[in-house]
């Protein structure tokens, strides 16, 4: 997920299928389950139409350009560096294919699509990062540069695909006290696709928005995703 900072602010560039096995039911004569079709990977399309449009936001925001890219951030405890990898634009043995970015103001939003081979891919991304949740609730990592040192806490997310979680980072630069910031993080996933969805609001008041919005990009996805 592509990071940018301002001065004084920052912004983070930052259901119903279930595809289980499935009985026939226990009959006399001895009929054998039936399983559902396994997960196939997203198609380009599908990973598309998962993807908020300006059109699906409130007035008051645009596109925005992606600004370069902090590749691949580790965190400074092993235990914390699902945490830190959600801040990465590639995830390792995942496809991205809908990677869309948004501002109004100095309020952010973005959010990125892509799919893996099967559904282990999305439920071990998932887990890793609800497991680190659990056990890392603070650790430092470099950033554009310069060593940012971050705090954690869950928070409540909607309801998106078959699993989704979210979580609050706060965020702070060291080397310049008055850089700091939060993001509002939700990851959800669907057979073989999941979605990450970062938002960082202007004060801490417009965390009040992450519900919407963060409802918004998983009703989307997975709509897409079951299509």
């Amino acid at each position: 997920m592509r990071t940018r900072m301002r001065r004084g602010a920052a912004a983070a560039a930052v259901s119903a299928l279930c595809f289980t096995a499935a009985a026939c039911g226990g009959s006399s004569d001895g009929d054998k389950a039936r399983e559902a079709p396994a997960p196939t990977p997203l198609t380009a399309a599908q990973m598309k139409a998962a993807t908020l449009e300006l059109g699906d936001l409130p007035t008051g925001w645009k596109v925005s350009k992606p600004e370069p890219t902090n590749d691949n951030p580790k965190a400074d405890k092993p235990e914390c560096q699902a945490i830190a990898g959600t801040f990465a634009d590639k995830i390792a043995g995942a496809t991205v294919g809908g990677d869309q970015e948004f501002e109004a103001g100095d309020k952010s939003l973005a959010q990125q699509v892509f799919t893996y081979p099967n559904s282990d891919g999305p439920t071990d991304f998932v887990k890793a990062i609800s497991t680190a949740l659990d056990t890392c609730k603070g650790f430092s990592f470099e950033m554009e540069g310069m060593k940012a040192s971050v705090k954690t806490e869950k928070i409540t997310a909607p309801k998106a695909g078959e699993e989704a979680l979210a979580f609050r980072v706060k965020m702070v630069f060291p080397e310049m006290a008055e850089v700091k910031f939060e993001i509002n993080v939700m990851v959800a996933r669907q057979g073989a696709g999941a979605t990450r969805v970062a938002h960082v609001p202007a004060d801490a008041s417009g965390h009040k928005d992450f519900d919407a919005l963060a409802k918004l990009a998983g009703d989307k996805f997975t709509k897409a995703a079951q299509s």
